[in-house]
């Protein structure tokens, strides 16, 4: 423990990370000479193959924080030079979604694996949003796309926006959680198709001959898969609604009733005894 509190200490950048690694029994200390970049890297590669192996939430969760802000600025970068109208935040959650559906695949093989691996799927994201605006031969920028952003301050906008990034983070990890059971239970074509056009980036003539089927067969694969996911994510989804509901329930103060997701009191006010 006294080797995780020195590098929490020297490193406090890094301290939520390595409690988490400790937590499971692995702890992290810079070795000499060690640039802080490449133990930073080694950090979060560790978190990925922890994730990978125990399906920790909490992993991937303190991963995501640390580096969504890098995979931002390479969406950003690429749009930009393909000057692309998308929004490169709805670029890096379809990057996550896709490093948490195919965290079985990731390969620590060096400290900077997962800097490595999450950038490539990234690149693939940004290839395929500019492969598929090109087919639909998109004519103009979305309503609103240009108007430029209101830079004036709020005295207590940080203090909102921080707020606001915590609880979509904890969202985020729920959504991702329903996807990743929802597409386990997929078949292995389907599977194998998601991860062919969605992660290697290829076309969807180029999937159809690695699955020897037809490019129309190809189509019918993955919107049949995709449909599939949506389905048992709503019905997931549904599941744990009820679930929530009845916990509520059971743990509402006395005399309090529940609707819906609020806790209200009983409208006794005006009413009189009759007698």
């Amino acid at each position: 423990m006294r080797s995780l509190q020195l590098a929490a200490s020297s490193h406090p950048a890094h301290r939520t990370a390595l409690e988490v690694l400790a937590s499971f029994g692995i702890e992290l200390a810079p070795e000499a000479g060690e640039p802080d970049l490449t133990f930073s890297d080694r950090i979060d590669t560790t978190l990925m193959a922890l994730f990978r192996d125990r399906r920790a939430p909490e992993a991937f969760e303190v991963l995501y924080q640390r580096a969504r802000g890098g995979i931002f600025d390479l969406v950003r970068r690429l749009t930009g030079e393909r000057g692309l109208p998308f929004d490169p935040l709805e670029l890096v959650q379809d990057t996550f979604i896709n490093v948490y559906r195919y965290a079985k695949g990731f390969r620590d093989e060096h400290a900077g694996s997962f800097r490595a691996w999450a950038r490539t799927i990234a690149q693939h994201t940004v290839y395929r949003a500019a492969t598929r605006r090109r087919m639909r031969s998109l004519q103009s920028l979305p309503e609103g796309a240009q108007e430029p952003a209101d830079e004036r301050q709020l005295p207590a906008r940080g203090i909102v926006e921080r707020e606001d990034v915590r609880q979509l983070a904890q969202s985020w990890i729920i959504f991702l959680d329903h996807y990743a059971r929802a597409y386990a239970e997929l078949s292995p074509r389907d599977r194998r198709a998601l991860h062919l056009v969605e992660v290697e980036g290829l076309s969807y003539e180029e999937a159809a001959r690695v699955l020897v089927v037809g490019r129309s067969n190809m189509k019918m694969i993955l919107f049949r898969a995709r449909g599939r996911i949506q389905a048992r994510m709503r019905a997931s989804m549904a599941v744990d609604a009820v679930n929530a509901a009845e916990q509520r329930v059971k743990t509402a103060p006395a005399g309090q009733l529940v609707r819906g997701t609020e806790l209200v009191e009983p409208r006794t006010a005006g009413l009189r005894a009759v007698g």
